[in-house]
């Protein structure tokens, strides 16, 4: 008797079903694509992210650095393998897609990082994501051996009084206490964080195309992945109400505004779940005719 395979939804939960700390980045990366590419071989893509982890280590000498290490992966992805950030078409889909990464050796900031934790991770090496305002990067190192690279920009490195600048402005910096600022604003993101923030992209991407089928598709996962994310809620309700899933639509308000703080101005979507109700109603006086 076969077994049933499972759904790209469904291997993507599993993906990230587990403690933070044992997700695998690059599988549930592969897995949040296989939602539009259902073929995609995860382990084959897995199999080419682990040999280019394997050449960093075989030309990284014993005693290394933190800058030894950048200099390793620098050689391995930005200077034989030529990755590089996808800045013409930014908001291409694609670029979002870590598969698609791979093939075109072009991406977003976030899944160049993804690509590049997971590179260092097979060499032996924990790179961290750090989150930044508009733009996501990666730390080599702790402490004192700390360095932030950007692998969107080819893998340059990145002070940490760049880093700070771009989420305050470097004007705000002045008179500040970097290394406080340091502790609390560059901290490591989550595993989870990182796939959220991918997923986040690529709904955008969608949306910019009027893909809303694909957006939907996005915010779904995000759903999974961040079930107390009230503001991808409201978007789920209003990507639903675009692809005419007025029922699901109805739900995920409903959703949204008993989970809202007190407090919360909540006057627009008691209005839009109102109007819901109504194409809900609706449609099934049509259906029923």
């Amino acid at each position: 008797m076969g077994t049933k395979s499972l759904s790209p939804k469904d291997n993507f939960a599993r993906a990230i079903r587990c403690p933070d700390s044992e997700i695998n980045l690059s599988a549930a990366s592969l897995y949040a694509a296989s939602s539009e590419s259902p073929n995609i071989d995860v382990i084959a893509y897995q199999g080419r992210i682990a040999q280019l982890g394997k050449r960093v280590k075989a030309i990284l000498a014993p005693q290394h650095n933190s800058y030894d290490v950048a200099s390793a992966i620098h050689e391995i992805l930005f200077d034989q393998a030529e990755f590089k950030g996808d800045s013409k078409n930014y908001f291409d889909p694609k670029n979002s897609h870590l598969n698609e990464v791979m093939e075109r050796r072009k991406g977003n900031p976030v899944a160049l990082s993804i690509l590049y934790i997971e590179v260092a991770r097979v060499a032996g090496i924990q790179v961290n994501g750090i989150a930044l305002r508009k733009h996501f990067v990666v730390a080599v190192g702790t402490g004192d051996d700390k360095i932030y690279v950007d692998p969107f920009h080819k893998g340059g490195l990145l002070s940490r009084k760049e880093c700070l600048a771009s989420i305050f402005g470097e004007g705000n910096l002045k008179n500040s206490d970097n290394d406080e600022l340091e502790r609390k604003f560059l901290k490591p993101t989550s595993k989870r964080a990182i796939i959220r923030r991918l997923l986040s992209n690529l709904k955008v991407a969608h949306e910019k195309h009027k893909n809303y089928e694909l957006a939907l598709s996005a915010s779904e996962r995000i759903q999974l992945i961040d079930p107390a994310n009230l503001n991808n809620l409201s978007d789920l309700a209003h990507l639903q109400t675009k692809v005419g899933n007025f029922g699901d639509a109805v739900d995920s308000l409903t959703q949204f505004l008993e989970r809202s703080p007190a407090g919360t101005n909540t006057e627009q979507a008691v209005t839009a779940l109102e109007k819901l109700r109504e194409l809900t109603a609706q449609t099934e006086r049509k259906t029923g005719e």
